[in-house]
C-alpha cells in the first residue's frame, strides 16, 4: 500500500544548511535508512514546485594561458526542518561527439549531514553553458547554466512538495542509493569524473627553460586524460591517468614525470605500453605517502619513433603509453587538490631543469617561474586533438587568434586551438 505524506521541502544551492531535529518528520526516517545499509525505506515523492535564488559570482581569474576554466561550486540544500542529507548535486556539458545527446559529467556530488556540497569542476575555456541538476527525493530541479564570466556558481532553491512513497536500497550505507552508486559494494566510492569529459589534453612543452624556445611548443607534446573515484560528498579518493606521448621535436631528451600535491597516498600502480599497445612494464608499484616526483615514461630517445614535427615527413605515428591508478589514503577536496593534470612535468635530461605549468611555482617575490621575462610559458594545455605548429613554426603563425587570445588575458577568441593555419602544424590525428 502507498502511504501519502504532506511535506513542504526547500532546497538551496549556497553555503550553509539547518538540522533535522524532528524524529515524526515524514524525512527523518528516509534519511536515516541511507545510512542503516540495505533496509528497504520508503521515500518521499511526488509533484514539486521550485524556486532559486541565484548569487553566481564573476571573480576576475588570474590567466596563465589557460584553454581550460575552473570553476567552483557552492551548494546549499535545506529544508525548514530538517538539511537535507544526501540530496544530488550535478553538473553536465553537452557532448562534443556529433549526433550525440548524451551529456557528461564534470561534477557530481551528495550532499554531507549539513546539507552542503563544495567543490569544482574543469572545462574547455570555450564552453559557453552547463547544466545543472539537483535531485530531491526522486525529483529533479534542472537549468542551463551561462558561464561565460562565472567563477562560481552558488545558488538557491526552494522546493514544495506533497509526497508519495516509493523504495530505496543503499547495500553499502555510504547514503547513496544502488542504482545511483557507480561503487554499491563499496562505501568510499559512488561516482567517477573524467577529466576532460571527453577526449584528452594535449600538453605541449618547451624543453630550454630557463632560456626562451622558439615557441613551436612541439618540444616534448603528451595526450593525457584523468579519472577521480569520488565519495559522497564529492571528494577525491582515488585518480588515474593515462599518458600518451605523440611528439619529440627536440634534440634534448626528457622524462614525463607526475605529481599530485597536497594529496596523502596510500599507493600506485604503474604500466608501461608499446606504442602497438603490447605491455612492457607493469606491477610497476609503491606506497609512498605523497607523490610529487614520479616518473611515468622514461628517456624520451626510447619512447616515441619519429619526430611527429617536420614537414618533410607527416605520417602521425604514437609513441608508448602509460596508465597510472594512485590511491589516497585520505579523502582530499577538489579544491585542494587542484585540476587535472595536477603537476605534470617533463625533466630535461640534458639541462637537468624541470619545466612545469605556469601558475604553480612562484619565487620569494612572488614572479612565476615558469614564465619567461616577457610573460609568456613554456607549456601549453589544449583540450582535444591539438595540431602543434611544425618545427621552428611560431606558434602565432601557426594559429593567427592565438597572440590576440593571450593579450585579451583570455577575454577573446577563446576558441583560437580550433583554428589553425593547416599548412603551419603538424597534421596529427586523433
Amino acid at each position: 500500500m502507498t502511504k501519502k505524506i504532506l511535506t513542504c521541502f526547500v532546497a538551496s544551492l549556497s553555503i550553509s544548511f539547518a538540522s533535522c531535529t524532528s524524529s515524526s518528520d515524514p524525512n527523518y526516517a528516509w534519511l536515516m535508512s541511507l545510512v542503516a545499509g540495505a533496509t528497504a525505506v520508503e521515500a518521499p515523492s511526488g509533484p514539486t514546485d521550485f524556486g532559486i535564488d541565484i548569487n553566481d559570482e564573476t571573480a576576475p581569474v588570474d590567466f596563465v594561458f589557460d584553454t581550460t576554466r575552473t570553476i567552483t561550486v557552492n551548494v546549499q540544500v535545506i529544508d525548514p526542518v530538517a538539511p537535507v542529507n544526501g540530496s544530488m548535486v550535478q553538473v553536465t556539458v553537452p557532448s562534443a561527439t556529433p549526433g550525440a545527446t548524451s551529456n557528461k559529467s564534470v561534477f557530481k556530488a551528495y550532499t554531507n549531514p549539513s546539507g552542503e556540497v563544495t567543490g569544482s569542476f574543469t572545462i574547455d575555456g570555450d564552453t559557453k553553458t552547463v547544466h545543472l541538476a539537483v535531485e530531491a527525493y526522486g525529483k529533479f530541479y534542472e537549468a542551463d547554466i551561462s558561464i561565460v564570466n562565472v567563477s562560481k556558481v552558488d545558488r538557491r532553491i526552494s522546493i514544495g512538495f506533497t509526497a508519495t512513497t516509493t523504495q530505496i536500497i543503499d547495500t553499502d550505507g555510504d547514503g547513496v542509493q544502488d542504482f545511483e552508486d557507480v561503487f554499491p559494494n563499496d562505501p568510499t566510492r559512488v561516482s567517477s569524473i573524467r577529466v576532460p569529459a571527453e577526449d584528452y589534453y594535449t600538453t605541449s612543452y618547451e624543453d630550454l627553460f630557463p632560456k626562451q624556445g622558439d615557441a613551436d611548443f612541439n618540444d616534448y607534446v603528451i595526450r593525457s586524460y584523468f579519472e577521480e573515484d569520488l565519495n559522497k560528498f564529492g571528494e577525491v579518493v582515488r585518480v588515474r591517468g593515462y599518458f600518451t606521448h605523440v611528439a619529440k621535436g627536440a634534440g634534448y631528451n626528457h622524462t614525463l614525470r607526475f605529481g599530485l600535491p597536497g594529496a596523502s597516498v596510500t599507493s600506485y600502480s604503474l604500466l608501461r605500453y608499446a606504442a602497438d599497445g603490447t605491455t612492457l612494464e607493469e606491477n610497476l608499484s609503491g606506497t609512498p605517502t605523497s607523490i610529487s616526483d614520479l616518473e611515468i615514461l622514461g628517456n624520451s630517445s626510447t619512447t616515441i619513433s619519429k619526430s611527429n614535427a617536420s614537414k618533410t615527413d607527416t605520417v602521425f605515428v604514437k609513441g608508448k603509453t602509460a596508465k597510472l591508478e594512485v590511491i589516497l589514503s585520505a579523502p582530499i577536496s577538489k579544491l585542494v587538490l587542484g585540476p587535472a593534470p595536477y603537476d605534470t612535468f617533463i625533466r630535461v635530461i640534458n639541462t637537468g631543469k624541470d619545466i612545469h605549468a605556469a601558475g604553480k611555482y612562484f619565487d620569494a617575490e612572488g614572479k612565476d617561474i615558469y614564465r619567461d621575462a616577457t610573460g609568456f610559458p613554456w607549456v601549453l594545455l589544449v583540450p582535444g586533438n591539438f595540431q602543434w605548429p611544425y618545427e621552428a613554426t611560431d606558434i602565432r603563425n601557426s594559429y593567427p587568434t592565438f597572440k590576440t587570445w593571450y593579450e585579451s588575458l583570455g577575454t577573446t577568441n577563446t576558441d583560437w586551438f580550433r583554428t589553425p593555419n593547416t599548412s603551419e602544424v603538424f597534421p596529427a590525428t586523433p
